[in-house]
């Protein structure tokens, strides 16, 4: 696997995207769609496209660390298309073309396609990112980003959890676009459902957990 140390001899350009997302994601301060998430999907996306054939990592490395920057607006629901609108602004100061921004903003805006964007990853990169940003979902720990991003969100645990569950279920049904971010899941995702699933059942039981200000009142 290639690191940005390398990279960054190989393309400078990929330092000045690094600085701005990193600076941006610090200042939005989120709890979930932190820099620290970005680096995480980053990792995985190397990883991945380490095992791939013809990946163009000048598109697939700033697609990744600008993939929620629309987040950083405190935007959730269309981040994807408020991100787009960052990226066409900012790359060009960068030194990306017309084409370029193109492929990085259809990676941008078709890494989670279950959500507002109604198309799918058609590029290896988008496909890659999508990969990389759905392992983020995946096997146990994740539940502990599950939470950070439900307290970002501000959405009631109960209603989070029956919206996480649905979307849990098309992941699974979706798959993955690469071998090896199946090899990395390992049916992780299934796990990652059951839990949600369980979680469902027990909140049924038990009205103190999600008791709010007109259950008192």
């Amino acid at each position: 696997m290639k690191k940005l140390t390398e990279l960054v001899k190989e393309d400078p350009r990929i330092k000045k995207v690094y600085e701005y997302a990193k600076e941006k994601y610090d200042e939005s301060n989120l709890t979930q769609h932190n820099f620290e998430h970005i680096i995480r999907v980053l990792y995985r996306a190397l990883l991945i496209s380490s095992t791939e054939k013809n990946v163009n990592l000048k598109i697939l490395i700033p697609a990744t660390l600008l993939h929620d920057i629309g987040k950083t607006t405190k935007t959730h629901k269309n981040h994807a298309e408020v991100g787009v609108h960052f990226v066409k602004q900012i790359l060009p100061k960068f030194g990306y073309s017309q084409q370029e921004i193109e492929a990085i903003c259809h990676c941008i805006l078709t890494h989670n396609p279950h959500k507002a964007v109604n198309q799918l990853p058609k590029t290896l990169e988008a496909k890659i990112l999508y990969d990389s940003d759905a392992l983020e979902k995946s096997d146990l720990p994740s539940f502990y980003f599950h939470s950070r991003a439900q307290y970002e969100s501000k959405v009631p645990l109960e209603k989070f959890n029956k919206f996480v569950t649905v979307l849990q279920k098309k992941r699974i049904k979706h798959g993955f676009y690469t071998k090896k971010a199946s090899e990395i899941d390992n049916g992780g995702l299934k796990e990652r459902l059951k839990l949600h699933e369980d979680i469902s059942k027990i909140l049924k039981k038990r009205k103190d957990i999600i008791a709010t200000e007109n259950d008192v009142w």
